[in-house]
Parts: C-alpha cells; structure tokens; sequence
C-alpha cells in the first residue's frame, strides 16, 4: 500500500502523521511525505516576504525530517518530497504518479470565511483527488461513524477500509443511511442541534429504503471483521450524520464521494464539503481509485495419491 501524507509545519501536519504512525498498514505499505513552499508563503513557518525561498526551503526540509522521524519509528517506509508549487496540486500529481492508496492531511480549521475566500487544500483534494482522502483532525481515532446512502463510492466503503489491512480494523463503527429531507446548510451559519420529531407516513417507504441500507452495509462490515451496529434517521444529511457523530462520539467519519462537478457542487452543495467544514472528527472521504473486491479464500481439498 502506498500512502501519501501532504505536511507543513502546523501542529494539525503533525497530527495527520501521528494518525498515520498510530495504525496497524499493511506489510510493505510505503509511505511519502510531501512538503510544498511557494511565494505566498503558506508553508506553515513564515510570510514570503520573511524570508527568501531557499531558506524556506531549508527550513521544510527540517520539518519533514522530523515527520519521517516519528513515521519511521513506527516502522513505516518513508519517503521525502520537498517541492516548490501548490500543496494540493503537487499532493495530487504525486498520488497519480505512484498510485497512492491513500492522502492524509491535517486541517487547519481555517472556518467558513476563511475558507471561502482563501480556498482549502483538504476541500480541493476532497473534490480532485484520484484515491480516498483522510482529513485529520485529531493524532488517533476510537470509534467509527460510517455513513451510506447506497451510492457507488459509499458501497465500495467496507471493502476499501478492509483491503488497508488492520488500519482501522477494531474500531467499534456505527452505520448511518439518511432518507433524505431537503434543507440546504448555510455554511457561513452554525449548526443547531435538530429537533426529535416523528416519522411521517408519506416518508416510511424511503426509511425503510434506508434501514435496510444501513442494515446491509453493517452486516457487510460484521463480515470483514467489525463490530457494527445498523442506524437510519431522516432529515438533512448533513445534519443528521454530525448528530449522529457527536451521539456515538465518534472521532472519525467515513463516507463517499458522488465526485459532483464543479457546477452541480455549486448548485447543490456537497456532503463531503458540509461535514469537512462543520464536523469536529476526522473525516475519511472515499473517492477515486477502488480496489478489486475481497473474496474469501477458498477451502483447499486433500486428494489421497491413487
């Protein structure tokens, strides 16, 4: 497996490889560290203008160093990349470029203003990227919150987490299916817990819908190896699953990718964007590349010599 970790010199970069260094990979998984400086100065360590771009070099290359440091004595395999460029394209191209299973970064937290106006390079990776993204936001992770509604890049959920091995094998997951209810999210609004109100009749056939989801994708995960429990809620998505989240008090999140261009993501929103801006858990996004299925090994016959 192949893994690549985007870093700076934030306290949330070190975050993102303690996680990394905390789970149990694959055998052989090989991991690159990738650290990007340009002029505007968003490294993590000083403004442009502070400091002339080969000292900031310089000083990144310390700071992976110590990154590939702590990975190592976790017993990972560990490459160093110092690039001049923008951090999420140069994540991107390199992920490509050595079919990477795997991006981790860490998140700054930048809040929704922020955000908008200076741009995310979790958000962009979460939109572009050619295999799942691990947003950190905290060094390790307890409890699983998994939530599905059926599509392509949340059904292929189980079995891309199973293929890394025993990375998150053991934590307790939660599965979650949403009937949906539209009420888009301001994201410059904060979220207010939804009020409990009953079902309606006219709803029960999409609830239904969505407990066998969650039912199928929990039994799915119990076959590979978890302990799971099936949930389905009705209302926002986006609400429900951060509800959901602080209920279970789960510290990372998995969902999918439906990979919305750029003008439907407009138009509608998107979850993965939702839940990056507002949820206080580490957020797995399933996209891209998915590996072949997992198939049971099969019983091996004994035939007596004639």
């Amino acid at each position: 497996m192949r893994i690549v970790i985007g870093v700076d010199a934030s306290e949330p970069a070190e975050d993102a490889c303690r996680f990394v260094a905390s789970r149990s990979w694959p055998v052989g998984t090989a991991i690159d560290i990738i650290a990007t400086y340009d002029a505007t100065g968003l490294s993590g360590l000083a403004p442009a203008s502070a400091m002339n771009l080969e000292a900031e070099r310089e000083a990144l290359e310390g700071v992976i160093a110590g990154r590939a440091t702590l990975l190592r004595s976790a017993g990972l395999n560990v490459t160093t990349v110092v690039e001049f460029g923008d951090p999420a394209q140069t994540i991107i191209g390199h992920a490509q470029d050595t079919y990477a299973q795997l991006i981790v970064v860490g998140s700054r937290r930048l809040g929704p203003i922020a955000s908008a106006v200076l741009g995310s390079v979790s958000a962009h990776l979460v939109d572009h990227a050619p295999c799942p993204v691990l947003v950190v936001r905290s060094p390790g992770a307890t409890r699983m919150l998994l939530a599905t509604d059926g599509s392509d890049s949340s059904r292929n959920i189980p079995h891309i987490l199973a293929s890394w091995g025993d990375a998150f094998r053991g934590l307790p997951v939660e599965v979650l299916s949403v009937a949906h209810e539209a009420h888009p999210i301001d994201p410059f609004v904060p979220l207010t817990p939804r009020p409990a109100r009953p079902i309606e009749p006219l709803q029960n056939h999409d609830y239904a819908l969505h407990e066998r989801i969650a039912e199928q994708v929990a039994d799915e995960m119990m076959e590979l190896g978890w302990h799971s429990a099936a949930v389905a809620t009705m209302g926002n998505p986006e609400r429900e699953i951060l509800a959901a989240a602080a209920s279970w008090r789960a510290d990372l999140i998995v969902t999918g990718s439906r990979g919305l261009g750029s003008l439907r993501r407009y138009v509608v929103g998107s979850l993965s964007h939702d839940l990056l801006m507002h949820s206080q858990s580490s957020l797995l996004v399933v996209r891209g590349m998915v590996p072949a299925p997992i198939r049971k090994t099969a019983a091996v016959v004994s035939v007596a010599p004639a």
